[in-house]
């Protein structure tokens, strides 16, 4: 499908020249087109629609601004040709998916590479294999490798309810909204903000379970520090920020130690959880600008 233009910038969907499978996007770059652009990578079970919504507020009169649904997430659709969602996605696959975008829109390189969650593990694996084609890159909320044993039967219980249980996803929302959002802080912002909160139940209870499964295959099997030595290597450990909230779990020292490897910058926000992006919009905001400038 060619790109429409509207008002709310150009919406389009393509097919991978690689594979059977579909890409949506919306390319924020009207009405001036030579401004610096930033692409946004989504977490697990989410869509660009709703994810970004204040870092596009923010940003979108500074920059040009791709936003793309993962396989099998929002607006791209499932497979029609065959069934690989239980063999799994790699990160390799949906940072090349990254560059699939740029091609087709026509960008050689863009100034900087926004990923939240697995959309932060892909940039950091996109800025490896892509380095000519991108700037800066912001790693908010993403470890060094997949999670420790244990945490295994976590994911396959998941699993299991995703794709075995009526309303599956449904079941999952607010498990995972408790998760991204912990704590009295988290509560907090969820009790104030009853629009918000709404928004994002809404987008975890349509995420396909098609495309949870594939991408959950991904964040089982990760190793980040060949793609960190790559990059140090390569002398642009500066050119990456880690973000984390501070109450993310053990993501603040994991991302102590991903700073010490690969020489880049590192910030925690504090009262913040996984979604850092929106709970704490503005202070992210702020350190992304920041950096990115």
């Amino acid at each position: 499908m060619a790109p429409v233009p509207t008002s709310e910038g150009r919406f389009g969907v393509f097919t991978l020249p690689y594979a059977p499978v579909k890409i949506a996007y919306r390319f924020y770059d009207i009405p001036r087109r030579d401004l610096p652009v930033i692409m946004l990578s989504n977490a697990l079970s989410s869509n660009f629609k709703t994810l970004w919504k204040e870092f596009v507020e923010h940003f979108r009169d500074s920059y040009a601004i791709i936003l793309y649904d993962q396989r099998f997430h929002g607006e791209s659709p499932l497979s029609e040709h065959f069934d690989y969602y239980g063999k799994g996605l790699t990160f390799e696959e949906l940072a090349d998916d990254a560059a699939a975008i740029l091609d087709h829109l026509g960008i050689a390189r863009i100034h900087a590479f926004v990923g939240l969650s697995m959309g932060a593990t892909t940039a950091v694996v996109f800025k490896a294999r892509h380095s000519d084609r991108v700037g800066k890159i912001v790693v908010a909320g993403s470890g060094l490798k997949s999670a420790p044993p244990g945490a295994e039967d976590v994911f396959e219980a998941r699993i299991k309810i995703a794709t075995d249980e009526p309303d599956g996803m449904a079941k999952l929302a607010p498990l995972t909204l408790d998760r991204w959002f912990p704590g009295e802080p988290g509560k907090k912002f969820l009790n104030e903000h009853p629009t918000r909160r709404a928004e994002l139940l809404e987008m975890l209870r349509d995420a396909k379970p098609e495309g949870f499964v594939a991408c959950i295959r991904a964040l089982q099997n990760f190793d980040l520090t060949p793609s960190f030595e790559k990059i140090k290597q390569s002398g642009d450990g500066r050119d990456v920020l880690l973000v984390a909230g501070a109450m993310d779990g053990p993501l603040p020292d994991v991302n102590k130690s991903m700073a010490k490897l690969s020489d880049a910058n590192l910030v925690i926000i504090q009262e913040a959880g996984h979604i850092v992006n929106v709970q704490k919009a503005g202070e992210f905001n702020e350190v992304v600008a920041k950096f990115i400038a």
